[in-house]
């Protein structure tokens, strides 16, 4: 009937307009970024221009929109169900959220904050820099500074100020493609503990490595990615519903995210 038809064009429109909107206007809403000869200026602050600065005023231009933040924009209607969806999951005895939320932190961090404190930032950059591979590069405004590349750039200062479950939310700025997420299954992640064996989390002496930290053994990070894919996949189906959705999302998480396409495609028009 033209009522069913009408509510599914309205969501094509509505995830057509999420996956390729473009253009919001923001005008006035933060300082304009600057790129001069000896300074970058960023959200009103200004920041040494050196041989790392590799960010350009097109990419300058995105900074501050937040259109995550701006009412009934695509990105902010997700961010609300997202929202919405952990408030509902994690709540105290007395109804009061299990964690806050912070989605107007600014994109500018530093390296060390960006890249794992364990390591030497600049050599970091340094080497990311120096890349053949133009995709892989950070977005560094100076030697000291740069856009966030993810969100997690800001946990170490959150949980250092006291807090201990938080949701973050903002814009991140990148040059690589991320080509897939793999997840242990429940099966990898206890087949290393034998019957009556209790699960070690935390050792002593340990040895940091790409896959894990000095202090937690390899158990722990399973059982953290494994609890990661569930609440992921719970995420999943809440925003979209249905058990195919949620057969999918477990797919995707665990097979990997490179053969994954979104098509949108609208009926009437015959188009994809």
């Amino acid at each position: 009937c033209f009522s069913s038809r009408l509510v599914e064009s309205a969501e094509h429109l509505f995830l057509f307009l999420f996956l390729s909107f473009q253009r919001f206007s923001t005008e006035g809403s933060a300082p304009r970024p600057v790129i001069g000869p000896d300074s970058v200026e960023v959200l009103g602050y200004s920041y040494p221009r050196d041989d790392f600065t590799n960010v350009t005023p097109k990419i300058l231009e995105k900074v501050g929109r937040n259109l995550h933040n701006q009412s009934h924009h695509p990105l902010w209607l997700i961010k609300e169900r997202i929202k919405a969806h952990f408030y509902s999951s994690y709540m105290g005895r007395w109804g009061n959220p299990l964690f806050s939320v912070h989605d107007n932190l600014s994109p500018v961090v530093t390296v060390e904050q960006n890249f794992d404190r364990s390591e030497d930032p600049i050599n970091s950059v340094s080497i990311i820099h120096s890349s053949p591979v133009a995709e892989c590069l950070p977005l560094v405004v100076s030697r000291a500074t740069m856009l966030r590349a993810h969100t997690s750039a800001h946990q170490s200062d959150l949980v250092r100020s006291g807090l201990d479950a938080f949701l973050l939310a903002g814009d991140v700025y990148r040059r690589d493609e991320i080509d897939g997420v793999r997840l242990f299954s429940n099966h990898e992640l206890f087949s290393q503990v034998k019957d009556g064996h209790q699960l070690s989390l935390f050792e002593s002496g340990g040895r940091r490595t790409p896959q894990k930290q000095e202090t937690h053994t390899l158990e722990a990070v399973k059982l953290v990615e494994f609890n990661l894919k569930q609440t992921l996949t719970r995420l999943i189906t809440n925003l979209f519903g249905g058990e195919t959705m949620a057969t999918g999302a477990e797919s995707a998480l665990t097979d990997g995210l490179e053969n994954e396409i979104i098509d949108v495609k609208n009926e009437d028009l015959g188009k994809t």
